[in-house]
């Protein structure tokens, strides 16, 4: 694609199609490029062959001195600056932390050219946000989870620390006030201190808690949600799907699914048997994807298929189609990709009514929102939308709301208008 552009914009994620959050950064990424934006990708994991995408392995150096130097840099620096990270017992061990430490860059970001810098989900050892310490131009940073105004926590929960100061870290089951928590918040402080930063957030509840924080709540915040390939995650015919992926024609399917999809725990899987122990249906069969779990090793009443590891949109958009009902059991979300997906394709969700899962599912309208957190609630919401959905009355009124505010063309509208109201 040829782009003639006044605006050129560097983002920054992780990866390009590896998760949730890489997905959504994707797929603005080629929204904005159809605007005539000069979007540009760094990415550490590349799983594309598009040619605006850059591997961060294209700026580093090809030189073995320089490959034992940048591992001696990395080793002290994590050993001086991180070394308390092994002390603490982790209670909440099955949750996702991440400190300051990160891949060098080897100055990527003053060698992609770019007005404004994009960020979206920059951990797993990738970006160390002190990198940012001498971008002078406009920083966007699209919140995909709470790490950027918290300490070292992905999903706070129930804590409200980062409204003050994080310290006393209940996911690092910290007694210290001054622990790493509270350490890498003041870090993030004085760095953000001197960034021209506009943040964005994906769901209403996510603004509300950036604004509350002490890190964020200075910066100009604004919401818009995250988008989707609505002509890839579109309406099929459930028998001719279901045929074709062997399911049984009249059999109530019932669908469960994330990257690791029984170990993270925000993912509730656990609480995802919980509800099927309250469940009073018949003739039902729970798909998985997500795990290469063995899914015999749980009480569950009920045929299990899993499916392992999904990376394809049109696998995943096939498996929406031939299910009765998609459950998102999840202990947090902003706005999910799955809930999108599946409303997209016509398919109801049921899920609880946590964080930015009322933007998109109106309760008993589109979907069931099951209360916080309340197993036998959730399984009240499968059994309403099974029993509820003559016509598919249910996902039709789902896809309307898809094409009416979560399409690319619109969404990237919204970014493209942001990024000149910053080059002003």
């Amino acid at each position: 694609m040829q782009i003639n552009a006044d605006i050129q914009v560097l983002s920054v994620c992780s990866s390009d199609v590896s998760g949730g959050a890489a997905r959504a950064a994707y797929r603005i990424h080629q929204g904005v490029r159809s605007l005539g934006v000069d979007s540009r990708m760094l990415v550490k994991y590349k799983g594309t062959n598009v040619a605006s995408v850059h591997a961060l392995s294209e700026f580093v150096p090809d030189n073995p001195l320089y490959d034992a130097y940048d591992w001696c840099r990395t080793k002290i620096q994590n050993k001086i600056q991180h070394a308390q990270w092994r002390p603490y017992q982790y209670t909440k061990h099955n949750y996702f932390l991440s400190d300051l430490r990160g891949t060098c860059l080897h100055g990527a970001l003053e060698k992609i050219d770019g007005d404004i810098i994009h960020l979206h989900w920059i951990n797993n050892r990738f970006l160390d946000i002190r990198e940012l310490a001498s971008v002078r131009k406009p920083i966007v940073w699209t919140l995909h989870d709470s790490w950027p105004f918290c300490g070292v926590c992905h999903l706070p929960m129930d804590c409200i620390r980062y409204e003050t100061h994080c310290g006393i870290c209940p996911m690092l089951g910290s007694e210290v006030e001054r622990d790493l928590a509270y350490k890498v918040f003041d870090e993030k402080a004085n760095l953000y201190t001197d960034l021209n930063l506009h943040i964005v957030t994906p769901s209403s509840w996510l603004a509300e808690c950036a604004k509350r924080s002490a890190l964020f709540g200075r910066f100009p915040i604004t919401v818009i949600p995250n988008c989707l390939d609505t002509e890839l995650y579109t309406p099929r015919d459930k028998k001719e799907t279901r045929a074709f992926l062997g399911y049984e024609p009249t059999k109530n399917y019932l669908l469960f699914g994330a990257m690791q999809a029984t170990k993270d725990k925000n993912k509730g899987f656990d609480l995802l048997l919980h509800a099927l122990q309250n469940l009073n249906i018949v003739d039902a069969e729970l798909i998985v994807y997500g795990t290469d779990e063995d899914l015999s090793i749980y009480n569950i009443p009920m045929p299990v298929h899993s499916l392992g590891y999904i990376q394809s949109d049109e696998q995943m958009s096939m498996l929406y189609n031939a299910v009765n009902v998609m459950i998102v059991p999840s202990r947090n979300e902003n706005l999910s990709n799955t809930i999108m997906e599946s409303m997209s394709c016509g398919t109801p969700v049921v899920a609880f009514n946590i964080g930015g899962n009322g933007d998109l599912i109106d309760h008993q309208k589109n979907g069931y929102l099951a209360k916080e957190l309340d197993c036998v609630d959730l399984a009240k919401g499968i059994e309403w939308c099974l029993n509820n959905n003559e016509g598919n009355i249910l996902g039709i009124i789902a896809r309307e709301k898809v094409l009416k505010n979560y399409i690319i063309a619109k969404v990237s509208e919204q970014y493209k208008m942001l990024y000149e109201s910053l080059c002003k």
